[in-house]
Parts: C-alpha cells; sequence; structure tokens
C-alpha cells in the first residue's frame, strides 16, 4: 500500500489506491468471522470469491499507478486461491451445514 501510495500522482490515482485497498480489507475482515465464528464455511466460500476478485483487482489497478505494489500483492493473490480451495474441499467434505 506504501509503495502504491507513494507512486500516485494525483488525486484520482490516491482515491483509487484507497478504494482497491478498503474494499479488499473489507472482504478480507469479513471471511474470517464467517468461516471460524459463524462456523459457515459454505457462507465463507461465497464470500471468498469476492476476496479473490478484489485481490485480483489489486493487482490490476494498481499495476498502471505502481507495477511493483501490483507485483508485491501477487503472492496474496495466490494465498487467496489457496485457501479458497481448501475452503471448498471443506465444505465438499463436510456438507451440509445447518
Amino acid at each position: 500500500a506504501v509503495v502504491a501510495w507513494r507512486a500516485a500522482d494525483t488525486d484520482v490515482e490516491q482515491g483509487k489506491v484507497i478504494i482497491l485497498f478498503a474494499v479488499n480489507g473489507v472482504f478480507f475482515l469479513l471471511w474470517t468471522p464467517l468461516f471460524f465464528v459463524v462456523k459457515r464455511p459454505d457462507w465463507a466460500l461465497v464470500e471468498v470469491v469476492f476476496l479473490w476478485a478484489s485481490a485480483l483487482a489489486l493487482v490490476v489497478g494498481l499495476w498502471p499507478i505502481a507495477p511493483l505494489a501490483s507485483l508485491l500483492v501477487l503472492p496474496y493473490l495466490a494465498w487467496v486461491t489457496f485457501a479458497s480451495a481448501l475452503n471448498r474441499a471443506i465444505v465438499r467434505l463436510n456438507a451440509p451445514f445447518p
């Protein structure tokens, strides 16, 4: 975020950086309570689609502003992809949920 913020030359680019990270942050913060607190991996699986899309949006949206920042988000996108696969396997192996 700092790399992208510093590379943003205009207020519009800074606003884009904030929006991209804020949207991702919201989806990031929603997944854990759905999975662990509410104990609904099926709901978390639906939500993780939005988390993954927001991580991809970070990669794509940051590229024109700060290619380095975009590349630095790739391991996070890979982790969300792996976590999504685990979440899917948990739902498949343990369904149905109450």
